[in-house]
């Protein structure tokens, strides 16, 4: 599969995992801002998602085949190991490649993101969200999809430092 991808600076490699609905220029500040202080910045679409084509699997896409994906990404980029950055599905998605590949992950940054399961409720929400931007498009989308969308526990600010 040919992913799509922003590869930008030298140094120490960052891995950016955008969430749903996004795709990777979501990331553009951090993209700009670690570039240019001296890492390498990889921000791919996932497979689905911005100029990444879903592929020809049939089925569904798991965490663990998007995982699998960004570890063939850094393979041909020839990056052995990075620090890995998800943000909402993104953050899962990030999980899941620690746990299969835990030597490649330097470090783990999870943004607005949890390791469970995902619930009925949050299911709906997501098809719900789906179905609404394949009729209007992305236009608004941040600011209008997101009350009520992740559990209650993540939408409480908290700082934690472990380590």
């Amino acid at each position: 599969m040919s992913t799509s991808y922003e590869d930008r600076g030298t140094g120490p490699a960052l891995l950016l995992v955008h969430g749903h609905p996004f795709d990777h220029t979501m990331w553009q500040p951090q993209i700009d801002r670690f570039s240019r202080a001296g890492h390498r910045v990889v921000a791919p679409d996932l497979r689905g998602y911005g100029a990444t084509p879903l592929g020809p699997r049939t089925g569904k896409t798991t965490l663990g085949d998007f995982a699998e994906d960004l570890v063939d990404l850094l393979d041909g980029l020839g990056i052995e190991e990075c620090v890995v950055a998800g943000l909402s599905m993104g953050g899962q998605i990030a999980m899941e490649l620690v746990r299969r590949h835990p030597g490649r992950v330097r470090g783990l940054v999870l943004a607005d993101t949890f390791p469970a399961a995902e619930t009925e409720d949050g299911r709906k929400a997501r098809n719900a969200m789906a179905d609404r931007l394949l009729r209007e498009g992305c236009g608004g989308t941040p600011t209008r999809s997101w009350t009520g969308w992740s559990p209650r526990t993540t939408r409480t600010p908290r700082r934690t430092c472990t380590g």
